[in-house]
């Protein structure tokens, strides 16, 4: 198996909410404020509002993610994508991420695997295709990169 790069996606969040759903672990709530995508063959802008990321955190610091948002090409397609994934980090580290701190992405783990709903024609190849991804968070936002798994 080889990776081919696919693309990589900048996003603004919105304000941050937490749940505490019981004593091991926390759900967290955004949705996306906007965002940019590119890569080989396609570019755009994340629809605003249109979905956002919930990440479930245990007090251990690991935990387990999932997202949905739609994404419009430059050309006006529009890709539904989604995507679950893993993060797991110290606890001191979590706890900065959690307050929208500063931190380095060598400090965690995040890793996805995102499938797209593409309509037919130039990006079909979106739904015929595996991807993995890394994440990185930042005060603002997040940002992803996503190979195609060839």
């Amino acid at each position: 198996m080889k990776l081919e790069f696919a693309l990589e996606m900048r996003i603004s969040l919105g304000e941050r909410m937490h749940i505490k759903v019981a004593e091991d672990y926390t759900r967290g709530a955004v949705l996306i404020r906007s965002g940019t995508f590119s890569g080989p063959g396609l570019s755009g802008q994340i629809v605003p509002m249109s979905g956002g990321d919930f990440p479930m955190v245990r007090a251990d610091g690991g935990g387990r993610f999932e997202s949905q948002y739609l994404l419009r090409t430059d050309d006006g397609a529009v890709i539904l994508k989604r995507s679950t994934g893993l993060r797991h980090a110290p606890p001191d580290v979590v706890a900065r991420l959690l307050a929208g701190e500063p931190v380095d992405p060598r400090s965690y783990y995040m890793r996805m695997t995102p499938r797209f709903e593409a309509p037919e024609g130039p990006y079909d190849w979106l739904n015929r295709s595996i991807f993995v991804g890394a994440g990185r968070r930042n005060p603002t936002g997040s940002v992803f990169r996503f190979w195609k798994v060839v």
